[in-house]
């Protein structure tokens, strides 16, 4: 968008001058400082509109002074210069809608089952808004045996975390080109009217010759319209100001999907769609054997999107396209990932799902008010959650009788093989359905200490795999304070830590017989977590992600 646009959204609106040449208005009786003083409260669409009043305020509301603090708002670290743009006016106008996606830096997307990470910024030597995806090495870990189960196995984690620099998922750059939407009929009432909000913006990020991307503003679905079984992004697990719809059968056309006036534009969401193109130019809708519907009937391929700026197949021949892809992002407020004092162990992590490699995690501390209902496969688990608390059945005798109920409730096709529960694959002898672990490693006479953290703990897939897919739980500590104590670890590994009852997520292949299993929670630090997965007798490693370092070394 150019300031051409965003002026022609301010509606026009002149003073009145007397016959003498005077101006009416006491407010260019002001000394040019108190003008941009009071100017410096407008927003800048207000701005625009003054620029429209007179000469006068013409020039002070284009002044840098103003423009400055209105860029860097958005920016987690100040900048002092406007880049390859003239003015600071220019550079903000240059990415009027998109300066939302740099002042949320992460951006979670809903691609099945793997899901994408990514952290978002502003490059400030070429002017443009990037994000790039976030990737991660497990290493070659290292097996040894726990000193207090010598069967139990514990798998070393220290994973090399990077960003994917070279191929920026989101690249706007300050020249970026804007699209028609796609509609298929553009007089339909059910599309989105065209605006610079509906369009689609091609994005300067092609990797290899043919592939496309483009960015697309989303509109937020009104709470009253979403129910516990409406398709949105996030997920209702996750903590959001807003959601939109994440199902579409038209390419995410309607306007249900695109915003059509500034207002509607959600700064919690955004789109990519990606495709391919052979040729590498663009395919002209109105090319075709007869109808479009020919086309795509002859063909098998979805051709409701063209990319912008190309040239066109008119005089013959016809662009091969792939059917496209297209991935909903949401990002997280920071309220449920910025750790605190008393949520110290709140933020991003990484976690260790041996076969299928690192996957990315969001943990978060919920407030008792905002706390959702247990997952409805933890019921069976509840008794022993409370194995350990005053009145209650002892630790040991609550998993016995869990595991039993467990047992007599599967029937034979629910019931987990090696086969599936490779999630939980690890070098060493295969362990064939669950295992009840030693009574030492469920309770110990050890005391809990005075002062604990209370409340839930909970962790959510932001990347996931063909098992437990992004979105999902991965486990969840019902009571990280004395109701959920089991001991105090006094083994060398972990000496000092707390352990406390949670449930870890399993599933088959393709989130199939999913459920919770018996797990201990060991809190080495606030940085550091491992997970004893007691019916399968390993201990794999979660790590908090430096999310700061990260960006200072892109």
């Amino acid at each position: 968008m150019d300031a051409t646009s965003i002026n022609g959204m301010a509606s026009e609106h002149r003073p009145q001058r007397t016959d003498d040449g005077r101006n009416d208005s006491p407010l260019l009786e002001l000394p040019n400082e108190l003008i941009q003083h009071i100017l410096s409260f407008l927003e800048p669409l207000d701005l625009a509109q003054v620029a429209q009043t007179c000469r006068h305020l013409h020039m002070q509301s284009y002044d840098d002074i103003l423009w400055q603090p209105i860029v860097n708002r958005y920016l987690p670290t100040p900048i002092s210069t406007p880049g390859p743009t003239k003015s600071f006016r220019d550079l903000y106008v240059a990415h009027h809608l998109h300066w939302f996606l740099v002042k949320h830096r992460i951006w979670f997307g809903d691609s099945e089952p793997g899901g994408k990470l990514l952290l978002s910024r502003y490059n400030e030597s070429t002017g443009s808004i990037e994000a790039n995806t976030l990737l991660a090495t497990r290493g070659v870990p290292k097996a040894s045996f726990w000193e207090k189960d010598p069967i139990v196995i514990v798998h070393s984690f220290e994973p090399r975390i990077t960003l994917d620099t070279d191929r920026p998922a989101v690249k706007l750059d300050i020249d970026s080109s804007e699209a028609d939407p796609p509609n298929d009929q553009p007089s339909g009432r059910q599309d989105a009217a065209q605006s610079a909000y509906s369009k689609e913006t091609l994005m300067g990020n092609v990797a290899e010759s043919g592939l496309y991307s483009s960015l697309m503003l989303c509109r937020a679905l009104p709470p009253s319209a979403i129910t516990g079984s409406t398709s949105v992004w996030p997920p209702l697990r996750i903590a959001a100001p807003s959601r939109t719809r994440n199902v579409s059968q038209d390419g995410y056309n309607s306007v249900g999907h695109r915003p059509t006036r500034l207002s509607e534009v959600s700064h919690n969401n955004f789109r990519i769609r990606r495709w391919v193109e052979y040729t590498g130019r663009r395919t002209n809708p109105n090319f075709i054997f007869g109808s479009r519907a020919d086309v795509t009937d002859a063909l098998g391929i979805n051709m409701r999107y063209f990319a912008p700026g190309m040239e066109s197949t008119v005089g013959g021949g016809l662009t091969i396209r792939m059917p496209e892809d297209i991935t909903t992002y949401a990002t997280l407020p920071e309220s449920c990932y910025v750790p605190t004092p008393q949520k110290p162990w709140q933020g991003i992590w990484i976690g260790d799902y041996s076969g299928h490699g690192c996957e990315f995690l969001l943990i978060t501390q919920p407030d008792a008010k905002d706390e959702s209902p247990l997952p409805r496969g933890t019921n069976w688990l509840r008794r022993w959650f409370k194995g350990n608390r005053r009145g209650s059945d002892s630790s040991t005798t609550s998993f016995v009788s869990a595991v039993e109920q467990q047992d007599s409730s599967m029937t034979d096709s629910e019931s987990y093989s090696p086969e599936q529960v490779d999630e939980f694959e690890a070098p060493g002898p295969r362990l064939d359905g669950f295992r009840r672990p030693p009574v030492d490693t469920i309770a110990g006479d050890t005391q809990d200490y005075d002062d604990v953290p209370t409340g839930r703990l909970e962790a959510i897939k932001l990347t996931g795999d063909p098992n437990v897919p992004r979105g999902e739980y991965t486990f969840i500590a019902p009571d990280i304070g004395h109701g959920g104590f089991v001991r105090i670890a006094d083994e060398e590994l972990f000496r000092g830590a707390r352990v406390v009852r949670s449930a870890g997520h399993i599933a088959g292949r393709n989130f199939t017989h999913d459920q919770y299993t018996p797990s201990q929670l060991i809190m080495v630090s606030h940085d550091t977590l491992a997970q004893f997965w007691q019916g399968f007798g390993h201990i794999s490693y979660y790590k908090r992600v430096d999310l700061d370092k990260l960006m200072e070394s892109s």
